[in-house]
Parts: C-alpha cells; sequence; structure tokens
C-alpha cells in the first residue's frame, strides 16, 4: 500500500508506503483498465504521525499556504486558524477569517481599533501596506469575506484556497520580507 500526501501534522509532502490498508482492490473497470485504490492509515516518513485517506476524505487534512516567519502573535493566530479551518474543510470560516485578518493586520500595522472595516481598508491603503499592483487581492479578500458575512452562499475550497495564497502574500510583504532585511 503507497500513497503520496501532505501530512495534516507537519505540512510536508511524503509518500507512505507504512501502515494500514483498509481497502486495495485491484479490478477492471468498465474499460478493461486496471483500478488500484488505496485507502487507508499511511504513516508519515517526516514525523511518524498517521494520516486516514478514503477517497478524497485526509484526515487530519492538510493546512493549505505556508508558515509566516516574522508575524506579531496576533495576526498569525488568525492567519494559522483560517489554515486550521481549511484542514476540516471550513472554507466559509477560511474566508471569513481571511477578511478579519485584514482587519486586525491594519490595527497591528497601527490603525486605531473599533472603527468600520472600510477605515481598515483604506488604512492599509493609504500607509502603503498593500503592494502596488495588490489591491486587487485586498479587494478579493474584502468581496469575498463580505458575501461569507452577508449572504447565504457557501464557499468552495477554491475560494479558500485563494483567500489564503492572497492573505499569506500580504502578511509575507508587511513582515517575513522585511524581518529578512533586519
Amino acid at each position: 500500500m503507497e500513497n503520496s500526501f501532505i501530512c495534516g501534522y507537519c505540512n510536508r509532502h511524503t509518500s507512505s508506503i507504512d501502515g494500514l490498508s483498509l481497502k486495495f482492490s485491484n479490478y477492471n473497470d468498465r474499460s478493461g483498465a486496471k483500478q488500484i485504490e488505496n485507502y487507508g492509515v499511511y504513516i508519515c516518513t517526516h514525523c511518524k504521525m498517521p494520516t486516514f485517506i478514503w477517497e478524497d476524505i485526509q484526515v487530519p487534512g492538510n493546512r493549505f499556504g505556508n508558515p509566516v516567519e516574522g508575524v506579531s502573535d496576533t495576526v498569525n493566530e488568525i492567519y494559522e486558524e483560517a489554515r486550521a479551518s481549511f484542514s476540516v474543510g471550513a472554507y466559509t470560516a477560511v474566508v471569513l477569517l481571511c477578511r478579519k485578518l485584514l482587519m486586525n493586520l491594519a490595527v497591528d500595522l497601527g490603525a486605531d481599533e473599533n472603527k468600520s472595516f472600510v477605515y481598515y481598508i483604506n488604512y492599509l491603503k493609504d500607509n502603503h501596506y498593500i503592494p502596488v499592483n495588490s489591491s486587487d487581492w485586498v479587494d478579493a479578500i474584502r468581496t469575498q469575506g463580505n458575501e461569507a458575512t452577508h449572504e447565504t452562499k457557501v464557499k468552495t475550497k477554491d475560494d479558500a484556497e485563494k483567500m489564503i495564497k492572497f492573505s499569506e502574500m500580504l502578511i509575507k510583504m508587511n513582515y517575513e520580507y522585511p524581518s529578512l532585511i533586519s
């Protein structure tokens, strides 16, 4: 039994042959092609922790995105909570957290507390915390977050991936990259 996956514990790509097979089928489908299904519990070759895989379900799921260095505790906690929400398939929660991250980012970078959301977006723009040609990222986080907050539409995995990517880049630009210089 072998399977390749991103470990939900250490976030590293692994290809495991150790574990417990729950179903290993070797059969012909309608076209006559041989099908092999690997379902079971796999052991990560890096951290040695178990991961359960069944069809498109992985427990624990992987934390989409990457950790960011040099970030404040408050901003990092929200970003990591968004990544953890992704790992359990809570995609609407991811989008909501990325929207909240914008507010916390602005406050962490000097904005006054207890203001409107528009104030925080303008603060980030006016103080050049949003890189040139990146306002569309922030606008996407804002609009997706507004939809998740004010409408009944459930967010998808694709929505959540984009919001984490955009958020990661924004906090890297404002924390990780500047911390590498100092």
